[in-house]
């Protein structure tokens, strides 16, 4: 009960704090930039990662929310979910709210647990947002109708079509995964809160990692080893595409065994980061 109490509390304090909206504003610029970008393509070519789409067939509302989603999960929700947890307490700490609120009789333990809790909950909204905000944008733009997948990672399997009845259900399971691999970033950045006063520290530190490690996970393998980049974080941040595999035509296609690998591999680093975290929360001398 105590952790729901602070949950409430600290969800209402994230919809109070005009930096909370900056992450849906960002959502809203980021799919216009990309409507720009599909009204261009389709005019040159209409080449879309390789692909010669035909507009009035392919090229419709949930294709392009697909896509979206798909490019901000490494362009633009990484860095709302940096933020969001970078502030969550070396925010307060820095403003001086997060002694007095030690203060109380809520454990800190509950605290953090909170904190952590309304972080990935206000993520959670975000994806939704910019699935549901690019939907409506594509609908506008394109109309509706069946959805084709095309996901760079299973590109030499080709392409399928999703029925128009059946992909609102992928489109909230690819946001739900969406949002369980993002939990990785999330959990970074709170550790690196609990161990600093400056939130900056906590948003630099964490895109930092991110983007290094996606750098060197594409670096082609003469450079880098597969067994290397396999011990990268990015790298298995993507198990949440095997969705796309349970709707492909003619039956399941899931690679059940990279499934297993990647889940207990970016959920076990979750988890240790968000232990580390309370560990260090719990035993800081929080002095400002």
């Amino acid at each position: 009960m105590t952790v729901l109490r602070l949950l409430r509390w600290e969800l209402w304090k994230l919809s109070r704090r005009p930096s909370s909206y900056v992450g849906f504003v960002l959502c809203l610029v980021f799919s216009a930039c990309v409507l720009g970008g599909f009204g261009y393509t389709q005019y040159q070519g209409k080449n879309i990662q390789g692909l010669k789409l035909d507009p009035s067939q392919y090229l419709n509302g949930p294709f392009f929310a697909n896509f979206v989603l798909n490019i901000g999960f490494f362009a633009l929700l990484p860095l709302v979910a940096a933020t969001i947890a970078g502030s969550q307490l070396a925010g307060e700490s820095k403003d001086g709210t997060l002694r007095a609120l030690l203060m109380r009789p809520p454990p800190r333990w509950a605290v953090y647990v909170a904190k952590a809790l309304a972080s990935l909950i206000w993520l959670e909204l975000m994806v939704v947002f910019l699935v549901g905000l690019a939907l409506l944008i594509g609908h506008v733009a394109y109309g509706g109708g069946s959805l084709l997948i095309y996901v760079w990672e299973y590109k030499d399997a080709g392409v399928w079509i999703v029925p128009a009845g059946e992909w609102p259900g992928l489109l909230a399971l690819a946001c739900v995964g969406a949002g369980a691999a993002l939990a990785l970033i999330v959990a970074c950045a709170l550790f690196i809160s609990a161990c600093t006063d400056n939130p900056v520290v906590a948003h630099v530190g964490t895109l930092g990692a991110f983007f290094i490690s996606s750098v060197l996970q594409r670096l082609p393998e003469p450079l880098m080893t597969p067994g290397f980049k396999d011990a990268l974080p990015t790298s298995h941040m993507n198990f949440w595409h095997e969705v796309y595999r349970w709707y492909y035509p003619g039956g399941s296609t899931v690679d059940h065994h990279r499934l297993g690998i990647d889940v207990a591999w970016s959920g076990g680093l979750t988890m240790a980061l968000f232990g580390l975290g309370l560990i260090v929360f719990v035993r800081r001398d929080v002095t400002t």
